[in-house]
Parts: structure tokens; C-alpha cells; sequence
């Protein structure tokens, strides 16, 4: 169990949410209202961290949610953990469910590959944003599947919309990764269009927008979000922060850093910027990871009719690791940082991989 750490998020999160808890029982409706109240001027950007409206949201939503779980839990910080939990492992349950239902695949590789990822597992069974925003996004994808194969109901669509807002309120960014992917799904299921095409040209398009962002004015706001996060991480210090290249708000600058973006993404933390146990087992989970990666890229081109990487399913969680892993590259300057950020999307990419390895697809539609 984890113990009591100062100035650890988990810890001061719960500490705060004990005085709120005492403003929910005296006062429910100021309790409530205070997440809609804007303390600023403007409501600001969503991205940035400071004077923002949308950034304080991540943390009064997370400490409100921790308030209503202390009038269950009586203040205790080990059993809201358990609230947290059981939430976390219905989200890893519903994608476990999505996957089986659509593929033929052995239950043991499935299970390590969705529960027991050792980063994933370590950030999202803490008190933490992680752990909810996976199980979000992992029910959205669920029901999302199941309206469009199914049928559309008031219940699913309630459930799909709180999850989505969840996810909003706790890491915005987040959404946005989601949304193309869902779009591509949506299009490829109900107009039977080819799936590869329809992906490749929605990732294409966005990732030009992003890059391209600050050659207009209409959508300059998003380039100039990301490079004011990534100067707000450099302000900050840690013993795992590391030297970035210089980005500036223009296209040159944000097109040349991608490369960067991606290679800090994906293989950091280097072996030569190791500096506790925790990074080298993070290193080493990574580096697994790549291996498996690399032999799904052989299993694709090796095996002939190979239907796996066509599935809208696979597709998606590939598209919504891709932006998320865009978005870590380029604000992210601590390589402790990208290692719990990285984490969240793990199983969305070892999955598909598995699949393409070992899997074979149940039907068309999937």
C-alpha cells in the first residue's frame, strides 16, 4: 500500500479533498456550483497552466470526485484507493471484453498485455488521473462499439457522454486524441469505406493541421498552446529533466522538433540517463515493448491476408496512441514524466500488436 509522501499528487489531492468534503455536507450546492465558477477574468486556454479556467478544472474535478468518495469511505485515503481501483479494472474489463469479442486470441497474452503492463499498472491503480482517464476512454470505446454494431440507446449514449466529459476534465488533450479516431471509426462502420485509407488521411489531415497550425490565424491558437506548455515544463525543475531543442511558435520550428517529439516518446529513458531503479525498469519495459513492436511490423508484411490491421478497432487505439504520443513529445521535458504519460497508452499499442501477432479477426465488421 502506498504510504503518505510529502508533496506526492496522490497525497496532496486527498488532503485537500478532506476540507471540500466538509463543503459538500454543509453546503451541496456551493460544493457543486464551484466547479462551473470561473476565477478569472477569462476562462483562458485550454492547454496552458496557469490563469486558466480549463487547467484548474483537471484538479478541482479530481478533488471534488475525492470529496463525494470521502462521505463513503469516512476520510480514509486506503479505501477510496479501492473506490479507485474498481473503477480502473471496469475499464480494463471493458476493453478486455471489446477485444475478445472481435478477435480470436489466447486469454493469457490478452490478460498480461491489458493487466499486467508493470508502468500502467503501477499509475493507474494509484489515486491518480491516469487510472480514470484509461477507464474512460476504454468504456467510451466499448459502448461506442456497441452503438455502432448494435443499436443506439438513451443509456449508452448517457454513458458514453459522461465518460467522454470525464476525460475532458481531467486531461482535455486527451479528447482530442480520441475524437478523429472515433470519427474514422464511425465512417469506415456505416459507409463500409476502406479502412487503412480512411485513417491514414484523418491522422494526415490533423498532424497538418498541427503542424501547419501557426501559418493562419484560425488555427495558430493551436500551435501556440503546445509551445506554451512545453515552456511551462521547461520552467520546471526535476532530476529527470533533459535538454529539448528550441520550439518556437512557427511552422519551421514545429515541423523540425517532430522527430524530437517522437524520439522522446517512444524510446526515452535512454540507457546513459538512467539515475534510479525505476527508470531502468521503465527503460527496460520499453524496450520490450519495441521488440513486440517490431515483430507485429514483420508479422503484418510476413503473414499474407492479414485482416488484423484493417479492423476500425485496432486502427483506433493505433490513432489515439499516435496523437498522444505527439502531444507528450512535444510539452514533455522529464523523462519521468513521459514514462507515466506513456503509460496510459500502453495497452492501446501492445494489444494491436498481440493481435497482429497472434490474433485472427471473429468478424468484418470489427
Amino acid at each position: 500500500m502506498p504510504s503518505q509522501i510529502e508533496n506526492a499528487d496522490t497525497w496532496t489531492y486527498f488532503i485537500d479533498s478532506k476540507t471540500e468534503t466538509d463543503w459538500l455536507l454543509n453546503n451541496p450546492k456551493a460544493f457543486f456550483t464551484d466547479l462551473f465558477t470561473n476565477h478569472y477574468s477569462t476562462t483562458g486556454n485550454f492547454f496552458i497552466g496557469s490563469q486558466s479556467y480549463w487547467n484548474d478544472l483537471k484538479a478541482t474535478f479530481f478533488t471534488k470526485v475525492l470529496a463525494v468518495l470521502n462521505v463513503f469511505s469516512n476520510k480514509n485515503y486506503y479505501i477510496n484507493l479501492l473506490f479507485f481501483n474498481a473503477f480502473f479494472m471496469v475499464g480494463c474489463v471493458a476493453f478486455y471484453k471489446l477485444i475478445k469479442e472481435n478477435f480470436t486470441v489466447n486469454k493469457w497474452l490478452l490478460i498480461i498485455a491489458i493487466f499486467l503492463t508493470p508502468s500502467f499498472l503501477f499509475w493507474c491503480s494509484a489515486i491518480h488521473k491516469d487510472g480514470i482517464v484509461f477507464s474512460a476512454t476504454a468504456i467510451s470505446l466499448y459502448i461506442f462499439y456497441k452503438i455502432l454494431n448494435n443499436s443506439i440507446s438513451i443509456q449508452r449514449v448517457i454513458i458514453l457522454s459522461i465518460c467522454l466529459v470525464i476525460i475532458f476534465a481531467l486531461r482535455n488533450y486527451y479528447l482530442l486524441a480520441i475524437l478523429p479516431a472515433l470519427l474514422g471509426w464511425f465512417l469506415v462502420s456505416k459507409f463500409k469505406l476502406n479502412s487503412r485509407y480512411v485513417f491514414s488521411i484523418i491522422t494526415i489531415f490533423c498532424l497538418g493541421i498541427f503542424l501547419f497550425s501557426t501559418a493562419t490565424n484560425f488555427t495558430s491558437g493551436i500551435g501556440n498552446s503546445i509551445v506554451t506548455k512545453h515552456n511551462e515544463f521547461l520552467s520546471l525543475d526535476g532530476n529527470t529533466k533533459f535538454t529539448t531543442p528550441k520550439l518556437e511558435s512557427n511552422t519551421k520550428s514545429i515541423t523540425n522538433y517532430f522527430p524530437f517529439a517522437m524520439q522522446s516518446s517512444l524510446f526515452r529513458p535512454f540507457p546513459n540517463n538512467i539515475k534510479s531503479k525505476g527508470e531502468f525498469f521503465a527503460m527496460f519495459e520499453n524496450y520490450v515493448f519495441l521488440i513486440i513492436l517490431i515483430i507485429a511490423i514483420i508479422s503484418f508484411f510476413y503473414k499474407k491476408n492479414n485482416q488484423i490491421f484493417s479492423s476500425p478497432i485496432i486502427l483506433t487505439c493505433f490513432t489515439i496512441s499516435f496523437f498522444l504520443l505527439i502531444f507528450i513529445g512535444y510539452t514533455v521535458c522529464f523523462g519521468g514524466a513521459i514514462i507515466r504519460y506513456r503509460s496510459v497508452s500502453f495497452p492501446l499499442l501492445i494489444v494491436p500488436c498481440v493481435l497482429i501477432i497472434f490474433g485472427k479477426t471473429k468478424k468484418e465488421t470489427c
